[in-house]
């Protein structure tokens, strides 16, 4: 599979990307949001099987400015307003032109029941998320795929994490 990591650590890039490179997955990396889009523009004919984006980042992106005041807004009602950077910035973009550009992403988080951010765009919600008041704190199962824990990704289970979220998109027909 071929895949491209936008996070900023790189710690967790390196924790993550040499075992999907040794079980013969094609990685591209990109530690920044715009960066990432460039990535993804470049591969538009031919793309990524999956975007992993963290959901914090240390570098604002003037390209994102529209999708990070949404996404800003509703960190600030929670206390996380002070996150210079999300990557749902980039994640609702990709969930608006999904069927345009056939491009499937997850996103990960060292606290993603707090800084992922539901329902942010009421007429098409991203993965098509029940309203949140009907599970609280408590994702639901299609929801825990897509949004993963970086506790809960280690070099032995990447491929296996990521392959779960590749299969989401594919069950739900989000690109259709």
């Amino acid at each position: 599979m071929k895949y491209l990591i936008v996070d900023d650590e790189v710690a967790h890039l390196r924790r993550w990307t040499r075992p999907l490179r040794e079980a013969g997955h094609h990685v591209t990396i990109a530690r920044e949001v715009d960066i990432g889009w460039e990535r993804i523009q470049r591969e538009r004919k031919d793309p990524f099987d999956l975007v992993l984006l963290d959901l914090a980042l240390d570098r604002r992106a003037d390209e994102f400015t529209w999708e990070q005041g949404i996404v800003k807004e509703a960190l600030s009602r929670r206390g996380f307003g002070d996150l210079p950077m999300s990557g749902q910035a980039l994640g609702l973009r990709l969930w608006r032109r999904r069927r345009a550009l056939k491009q499937r992403y997850c996103y990960v988080s060292n606290v993603r029941n707090l800084i992922w951010m539901p329902r942010l765009i009421a007429d098409d919600p991203e993965f098509n998320e029940p309203d949140p008041d009907a599970y609280g704190l408590e994702m639901p199962d299609n929801l825990l795929g897509v949004i993963l824990e970086k506790s809960e990704l280690s070099s032995n289970n990447v491929a296996e994490k990521l392959q779960k979220a590749w299969q989401i998109w594919e069950d739900n027909g989000w690109l259709h």
